[in-house]
Formats: C-alpha cells, sequence, structure tokens
C-alpha cells in the first residue's frame, strides 16, 4: 500500500509533466495562428499620421525606449531597497512530524509546530551615504540615458522622412528622364518595391508598431534652420555636457568604493526569540520580551597587510585619470566635429544655391533647334537629379545636429 506523501508527490509530478506540455502546445498553437494571420507589408493598410502623432508613438511604443524606462524603474527600486533593508523582517516556520508507522492516523495538533519570528538589521552605516549617493547617480544617469534615446530616435525618424521624401522625389524625376527606357521603368519598379519595404521596415520599428504602412504628413514634417543651429554649435549641449560628466563621476565612484574598505565596518542587529511558537499542542504564545531582546553592535577593522585594497586603489585611480584623458580628448574631438559639420553646410547651402541659379538661368534661355532643346532639357534633369542627390546626402547632416542639439523647429 502506498503512502499519502508518495501518492501526493507522483501525482504532482504528473501534473506538473502534463500542465508544462499543454502550456507549450498552447503558446505554439498562438504561434502558428499569428503567423498564418500576419499579413505581408504590402497588403497592410495605409495610415497616415503627422509628425507630433509619430513623436508619440515612438514614445508610447518603441522598443528602445521601453527599455530605457525600465533602467530608470529599476535604478529606482534600488535606491528604495536602500531604505526597505531597514524594515524588520517577518518570518514564518511550520513543521510536522509523526512516526512511519502512524501516517495512516488522523493528523492531530500535537503533529504540527510553527514559529513567527521577525528580524531587523542595519546596513553597515559606513557604507550608506554612499549606496544613498551611488543610487541616486545611477537613476540620474538612467534619466539622461532616456533622453539621449529620444533624442536618438528623433533623429532617426526626421532622417528617415526626408530620405523618403527625397527618394519620392527622384523617383518623380526619373519619370522626366529624356532617356528613359522600358527597360530602365522596369528595374525601377523591382528597385522601388525593395526600397518600400525597408522603408516600412525601419519605420515600423521606431514607432514600434507593424500593423500598418505609415506615412507622415509631409507637411507637419519639421524643417531645419541651420541659422537657428548655427550659434548653438559654439558651445556644446547640456545633454552631452551631462554625458561627459557622468563618465567622469562614475570613475570617481569606483574609487571611492575601493577608499571606503579602509574604514571600520559597523553592523546593527536586533536578535529576539520567537513573536509566537506552537509546538505539538505542548505550548504556544508570544515569547517576546524586553529582557530577552537584544541589540547587537558589532566593530570590525582589517588591517591590508598584503596590499590587495591598496592595489585596487591604485587601479581605480589610474582609471579615474584615464577617463578624465579620454573625456578631454572627445571633447576636442567634438570640437572638430562640430567645426567640420558647420562648414560643410555652409558650402553645401553655396553650391545648392548657385546650382538652383543655374537652373534657373538655362530654363529661361531661348533655344533654336530640337537639338539644342533635347541638350538643355538633359543638362537641366542632370543637375536636378545631382541636386536632389546631395540632398539626400545632406540629411545625414541635418540628422547629426538634431542628434547633438535636439530637434529645433
Amino acid at each position: 500500500m502506498r503512502t499519502p506523501v508518495t501518492i501526493t508527490l507522483l501525482t504532482l509530478a504528473l501534473l506538473s509533466n502534463c500542465s508544462l506540455e499543454q502550456r507549450l502546445d498552447s503558446v505554439s498553437a498562438n504561434i502558428h495562428k499569428q503567423f498564418a494571420d500576419a499579413q505581408s507589408w504590402d497588403k497592410l493598410p495605409m495610415r497616415v499620421i503627422s509628425w507630433e502623432q509619430a513623436v508619440a508613438m515612438v514614445k508610447r511604443c518603441n522598443a528602445s525606449l521601453a527599455d530605457a524606462q525600465n533602467a530608470i524603474d529599476e535604478a529606482e527600486r534600488e535606491s528604495l531597497s536602500i531604505y526597505t533593508d531597514m524594515i524588520p523582517g517577518v518570518s514564518y516556520y511550520g513543521y510536522f512530524t509523526k512516526s512511519i508507522n502512524q501516517l495512516s492516523n488522523n493528523i492531530s495538533a500535537n503533529d504540527l509546530s510553527t514559529n513567527v519570528n521577525v528580524t531587523f538589521s542595519i546596513p553597515t552605516l559606513t557604507q550608506v551615504p554612499y549606496r544613498v549617493y551611488a543610487a541616486k547617480a545611477r537613476t540620474f544617469a538612467a534619466v539622461k540615458a532616456k533622453e539621449g534615446k529620444e533624442r536618438e530616435l528623433e533623429s532617426q525618424l526626421y532622417a528617415l522622412v526626408r530620405r523618403r521624401e527625397l527618394e519620392l522625389e527622384i523617383r518623380d524625376l526619373a519619370t522626366t528622364n529624356p532617356d528613359l527606357t522600358e527597360q530602365d521603368k522596369l528595374l525601377a519598379h523591382k528597385t522601388h518595391i525593395t526600397e518600400d519595404a525597408t522603408h516600412w521596415q525601419k519605420m515600423s520599428e521606431i514607432l514600434g508598431d507593424f500593423s500598418a504602412r505609415w506615412v507622415i504628413l509631409p507637411s507637419s514634417a519639421p524643417r531645419i534652420s541651420w541659422h537657428t543651429y548655427e550659434s548653438r554649435m559654439n558651445k556644446l549641449d547640456d545633454l552631452v555636457v551631462c554625458s561627459y560628466a557622468l563618465r567622469l563621476e562614475q570613475a570617481r565612484l569606483n574609487q571611492y568604493s575601493i577608499a571606503l574598505q579602509y574604514l571600520p565596518t559597523i553592523n546593527t542587529s536586533l536578535y529576539s526569540p520567537s513573536l509566537f511558537s506552537s509546538s505539538g499542542g505542548t505550548y504556544q504564545g508570544t515569547f517576546l520580551s524586553g529582557e530577552d531582546t537584544r541589540l547587537n553592535l558589532s566593530l570590525s577593522y582589517s588591517l591590508d597587510t598584503r596590499l590587495s585594497t591598496w592595489n585596487n586603489y591604485k587601479r581605480s585611480k589610474d582609471q579615474y585619470e584615464k577617463a578624465k584623458r579620454e573625456v578631454t580628448a572627445g571633447i576636442i574631438e567634438h570640437k572638430n566635429k562640430l567645426a567640420t559639420l558647420k562648414e560643410s553646410v555652409k558650402e553645401y547651402n553655396n553650391w545648392r544655391s548657385y546650382m538652383q541659379k543655374r537652373i534657373d538661368y538655362l530654363q529661361k534661355q531661348p533655344v533654336s533647334s530640337a537639338e539644342e532643346l533635347i541638350t538643355r532639357d538633359r543638362t537641366i534633369y542632370d543637375m536636378k537629379k545631382e541636386l536632389l542627390s546631395q540632398a539626400q546626402s545632406a540629411v545625414e547632416s541635418e540628422a547629426a545636429v538634431i542628434l547633438e542639439y535636439g530637434l529645433i523647429k
């Protein structure tokens, strides 16, 4: 005859195996259904949204931005744990005991014992100020990281919208090509399908929604005014400065945490007997009393005779000095990049202005023959195509300045 305990264990094992298989079958069936219901991108409905709606979708649905918010939440929970660690802990302990020969008999109160205990401890006093400061630093860094991610996504979204706009303009211009052939049209159509699929994939990833072919209303999309940014490009943006400062502070905190190991360790704990205890029906009640409750304080200090702490401290100090050198080099590199960007934008605007004036001049010039007309139209077409091609390259500069200073309309 099998004992009740053996039967219970076997039943639980069978239920666990069955439950796992059923659960996996259910999840797998759901995945198959999702795949069957999923539509190819070109069959999805087209939905037009404004720039403001797109930005709101990014903040609400983008996966990387959600990860950044999770990092903030986790840092805040870690900050709170510094104080919750000081809350007394209450635990329950119960056990059952009975001789094997009497397992078939009824269970009584004499077979059960329970205890309710409380524990209380204060973290090492010398570590508390550092933990509070470090926790605040982690939370602040997480908040700034999210701000940086929002700016990065806004820059990517702007670049994607502007490139798409110019891409469509190039397609329209291609239809006016004097040398266009049917073979060219066929090849262009295949290229457009690939470009459309790529654009949909990138747009959906940024918006965090793959349920439609999203189109941002061109009239709502912002336009970059270089005049607005030129004055700002003479100094670093506050968010960039903050990232450098946080890098230095992180290196300094690593050094400080090792230096704390030279301080004595002070621990505090509260010990008491069980708040409540019941054992086999022989006794029960509360046993907490001021006489039996004890407050323990301990002080310990270890000499760094093997110089392991000192070596770690020197290593962290060298890392801090390295971080300062890297930040200085980064600042100089940053300034050179901004100067180069500023100069390249100035040259591009001058070139663009010249090309536009040249096109206007050619369009106003009279022609005396069909051959001159074809030659002029071909020249104008090539110049317009070059303008759009260079405008696509200029989008990278516009995205870079948005990433650097944020979007200023």
